[in-house]
């Protein structure tokens, strides 16, 4: 209580409630099934008091005997009932057409759109959906739940990142991820994996150009419009408490039948850190040096059960989160601070953030005026890619064999056995140095200020203008500790060469500002036509300034600082500064409230491209028909109940980087000679005619509500077609340049998505909703440059993504083996198989389909919660397997007991001109030498990477109002969640998540060895409102 008086005091001073004569009013609102109805909404009429009904439609109120209380429920009709002496009032709303259709959704620019006027596709997340499993990235909650949305997370650890696309790559080189927009504000990508979920009222995904067009070119990937909760009804604090813990889920699986050696393969050399020795056979092994006194560290040669998986820690998450908040019917305020701590699975790794945001509006007859500010904060410590060959951590953990127990390594400094003058590591660090001394720092400060003011000129006409600015700073700080050693021993079978500590210091500063002033007229020119017409004026600027130094041979042990080094000073600065101006409109034209057309257009002039082309247009139109209300006659209770058709036509321009169109010079070292500085320009050649990338985009849609919207289902046919891509060529290096920038080239994308929701069994205590989503996704590339039928989009020289004329985008291409014409790998005279002398496609990295599902069942105050997919056609490849084929762990490497076989579905010459089958040829080896040269084989490493996740899971109690009474609180729940509990692989994937990536570009479906094995989450929380 005095908790609760505090907060009043500090919030709210000044404002003073009339206590007079009030009483208590409770009962039960249900449905016109006499259902009950939890989350009604219920008010005390002309003041600020209000309560929400809870899950068996029960509510508790205070009010006046006269005052007047009203029930609203979307869907239903809203009823007002009189406070008379009793003191229950039992109320049965009555179920609304005509409600459900007047539901408001956020489309493009933030303005409330009615979902029946609008000629595109556009879904809708409340916060429940991206909070059921308390996910600290927004983006991973999203997962499974919308069709038409891919979301991968390209590594894991304490603050992974992810890639968010919408139907599909449009663009071989540019920007594919969809846009964010929070409260009208188009942000950087990175927000939506920053942004606290708990701050989040609804996110409104707008997937194609059709919906996004009037943000500009930003937008021509899509965008999800997030809106911030806003405060209202009585002063309400809720607390929010998650507790989460994180375990690796699976690791590559290796062979466990040979043990260390080889040189020749089968000897054992205890010391080695490669796989080409004896069968385990549980003799005593030298695990380190001999001592000069003659002891040794003696283990068992037998493989140890989770060597590698025990190296990992089990990661533990803590959330705070508080949220004070309060309106009426002419002002709102919420404040809420959120705090999380992780420790990662990586021993050593740890993040910490803080949100904070201060939301408000007023309204002073015709004008309101609003305001957001919101502060993030983070700091990181994760282990670095150093070491003396600068390797993943991942690496010097898989490098290490199965019978070394890695968990008594962790003494590297003073071990007797373990140190690392003495240790068995020789040929690289052991992995608990690796955490202890190469470590990365990065701190990120990020200030976001929104200002949004309106004002009514008249009944039909509003001018509103939207400003925000967001300012960050990141700093990054490399500290990797050198190696050294205080004595050596007599006598060692070898020694890693010492090396000194080195250091980094970077600083990345940047700026957004963006401005909208808009009109907008809503004015009924008959009775049976409206008009709805927005015009407005947009203005973008965006600043960048990194600057770095490193030095290294620094000495002074532990103080990382340039000006320590003994080497030279490395560094480098970079600026950039965008600009972007834009003039757009909207117009929708309604008939009969039936019909509805909609033209939208927008002008950009873009720095980014040459001056006589920096301006382009591009308009859009579409046509939505709601039938149900056109041909009221195909309604009934029990049959459709709403229908709508909608087709849209949009295109949409996308300008180049910065500095696409001008060319840069850079100081080579030793240029022109010596210590002479000198300028080299990029060997790429600008155009000077650039002109912006185009998608004309074009979509079908059918919206059906079935049995009183008990079974809703949303389909949308969609093609896209983007030209003018801004692409590379190669040029003769007797021009100057190696390469130029041209725009040709054409990507068709086609799709079908499917939304089907529906109530599967519905009485007074139990409740279950099913959800299906669908999307399948075909892509080509039509056309490149002239002569040019592949486009290498990026990834590795023998591994790489590209862009294929008359192929889907995006394809990997890897050295291969040389096929006959059944596909049979020939084999030479030595039964080895043949490499192709060029490298082939081996499959597409994006899915065919999608199947997202996902489940809520009720039963009194219990929910359980639960979302899957399922992604399938598509191929992956992941480096790793690199590090397991050398060091001789892979599973395949142990065929035939490392003897020599005939290799799979091979065939040889029968001197003809044909081939026959290889029954008989055996290859020449079955240990190192034949799978080194099996690793030179990329396609061997290329598999399937369909995968059946089960996403997230919640199981939630919300108590009742007799505890609630008691304790003095509004409301209390409490609940257990997984994420990523289970991934179904196919058999032929013993190595990772296929959906880890190396980078957030276009180059998908390759992995490297920097991401660590894919990771589980579960773990508790507690919500409490008072």
């Amino acid at each position: 209580m005095r908790i609760k008086l505090a907060i009043l005091l500090l919030v709210l001073t000044g404002l003073t409630h009339a206590q007079a004569q009030e009483k208590s009013i409770s009962g039960t609102v249900t449905d016109h099934n006499s259902l009950p109805l939890p989350g009604v909404n219920i008010i005390v009429k002309g003041t600020a008091k209000g309560t929400l009904t809870d899950f068996d439609g029960h509510y508790a109120i205070n009010a006046e005997k006269g005052q007047t209380l009203v029930f609203s429920y979307v869907g239903q009709e809203t009823a007002e009932v009189v406070v008379s002496d009793a003191n229950t009032i039992d109320v049965q709303l009555n179920e609304s057409a005509q409600a459900l259709q007047e539901v408001v959704v956020t489309a493009a620019l933030g303005i409330q759109r009615n979902p029946k006027e609008l000629s595109y596709s556009i879904d809708n997340l409340k916060n429940d959906e991206i909070t059921q499993t308390k996910a600290v990235n927004v983006a991973t909650a999203m997962v499974g739940k919308v069709a038409g949305l891919q979301i991968n997370t390209l590594n894991n650890g304490v603050n992974p990142n992810t890639r968010v696309v919408l139907r599909g790559n449009r663009s071989l080189l540019g920007n594919n991820e969809a846009l964010i927009v929070v409260d009208g504000f188009p942000s950087s990508r990175g927000v939506l994996d920053r942004i606290n979920p708990n701050d989040i009222d609804n996110i409104s995904v707008l997937k194609g150009a059709n919906a996004s067009s009037l943000y500009g070119s930003e937008a021509a990937n899509g965008v999800l419009v997030i809106t911030t909760k806003k405060g209202k009804g009585k002063l309400q604090f809720t607390y929010n408490n998650s507790i989460q813990f994180e375990s690796v889920a699976y690791l590559p699986e290796l062979q466990d039948e040979f043990g260390v050696g080889g040189f020749p393969d089968g000897t054992l050399w205890p010391l080695e850190n490669v796989n080409w020795g004896p069968r385990y056979d549980g003799r005593m092994v030298a695990a380190s040096e001999t001592l000069d006194d003659g002891s040794v560290f003696l283990v068992p040669f037998t493989p140890i059960p989770d060597n590698h998986k025990n190296f990992f820690n089990t990661g533990f998450t803590t959330r705070h989160g508080i949220t004070i908040s309060g309106g009426d019917d002419t002002s709102d305020f919420l404040f809420s601070l959120d705090q999380t701590n992780t420790s990662g699975t990586v021993p050593n790794d740890q993040y910490n953030r803080t949100n904070a945001r201060l939301k408000a509006s007023r309204e002073y007859g015709k004008f309101t005026i609003g305001g957001n500010l919101s502060f993030f904060r983070s700091h990181a410590n994760l282990v670095g890619s150093g070491g003396r060959q600068d390797r993943p951590l991942y690496w010097n953990v898989l490098n290490t064999p199965l019978h070394i127990p890695l968990s008594e390594m962790k003494n590297w400094r003073t071990g007797r056995f373990t140190r690392n003058e003495v240790s068995y590591f020789r040929f690289y660090e052991n992995p608990y140095f690796i955490i202890d001394t190469q470590r990365e720092k990065t701190d990120l400060q990020e200030f976001n200020l929104l200002l949004n003011a309106s004002y009514q000129i008249t009944d039909w006409l509003t001018a509103t203008l939207h400003t925000g600015y967001t300012g960050s700073t990141q700093n990054f700080k490399r500290e990797f500790g050198g190696f050294d050693y205080a004595f050596h021993l007599q006598q060692t079978y070898s020694e890693i060469a010492p090396y000194g500590a080195r250091t980094e210091d970077a600083m990345i500063n940047s700026t957004r500002l963006n401005n909208d002033f808009i009109l907008q007229f809503d004015k009924n020119i008959t009775e049976d036509i409206s008009t709805k017409l927005t015009l407005g004026h947009n203005t973008r600027l965006t600043t960048r300034k990194e600057i770095s130094v490193s030095g290294a041979n620094l000495i002074i042990p532990d103080f990382y600082n340039v000006s320590t080094r003994t080497g030279d000073l490395g560094g480098g600065e970079g600026t950039e500064l965008f600009r972007k101006i834009g003039v757009y409109g909207d117009l929708t034209i309604g008939y009969k409230d039936y019909l509805f057309l909609s033209a939208t257009a927008r002008n950009d002039w873009s720095s980014t491209l040459p001056k006589d082309n920096r301006s382009f247009f591009y308009p859009g139109a579409g046509i939505s028909f709601v039938v149900s209300n056109a041909i009221p006659g195909i309604t009934g209770e029990r049959g459709i109940n709403y229908l709508k058709t909608s087709f849209n036509v949009t295109k949409t321009g996308n300008d180049p980087d910065i500095y696409a169109t001008q060319g840069t010079f850079f100081a080579p070292s030793n240029f022109p000679y010596g210590s002479t500085a000198g300028l080299s320009q990029s060997s790429r050649d600008p155009d000077p005619d650039l002109s912006p990338e185009f998608t004309t985009s074009i979509e079908a849609a059918m919206e059906l509500s079935l049995f009183r919207s008990r079974l809703n289902l949303n389909t949308t046919f969609y093609k896209t077609n983007s030209t003018d891509q801004i692409i590379p060529v190669n040029t003769s290096f007797a021009s100057g340049a190696s390469s130029s920038l041209i725009n040709i080239g054409e990507i068709e994308n086609m799709g079908l998505e499917v939304d089907l929701n529906g109530t599967v069994l519905k009485s007074a205590d139990f409740s279950w909703d099913l959800g299906l989503n669908y999307t399948g996704y075909k892509s080509e590339v039509l056309s490149l440059a002239n002569g040019v039928d592949e486009l290498d989009i990026g990834g590795f020289a023998s591994a790489q993504i590209i862009a294929k004329v008359g192929q889907p985008y995006p394809q990997i291409r890897t050295t291969a083996y040389l096929r006959d014409d059944q596909g049979r790998v020939i084999v030479g005279d030595d039964g080895d198989p043949i490499q192709d002398s060029r490298n082939q496609i081996q499959g597409k990295t994006t899915p065919d389909y999608i199947v997202g599902l996902n489940t809520n069942i009720k039963f009194k105050n219990w929910k359980l919660y639960a979302v899957a997919d399922y992604r399938t056609g598509h191929v992956f490849f992941n480096d790793i397997v690199n590090a397991l084929e050398f060091t001789g762990l892979t599973q395949h490497s142990v065929t035939s007991g490392r003897q020599p076989f005939v290799f799979p579905n091979s065939s040889y010459s029968d001197g003809n001109g044909g081939f026959v089958a290889n029954t008989n040829r055996l290859t020449s080896g079955g240990g190192n030498a034949f799978w080194d040269a099996y690793n030179d084989i990329k396609e061997n490493y290329v598999t399937d990477a369909t995968t059946l996740k089960l996403r997230e899971i919640a199981l939630s109690y919300t108590f009742g109002p007799k505890v609630l009474e008691r304790l003095s609180v509004q409301n209390i729940s409490i609940g257990l969640f997984g994420r990523n509990l289970f991934t179904l692989r196919p058999k032929d994937n013993v190595y990772t998540d296929p959906e880890f990536n190396f980078t957030t570009g276009n180059a998908i479906g390759v992995g490297t060895q920097s991401q660590t094995p894919p990771t589980r989450q579960y773990g508790m929380n507690l919500t409490v409102t008072f």
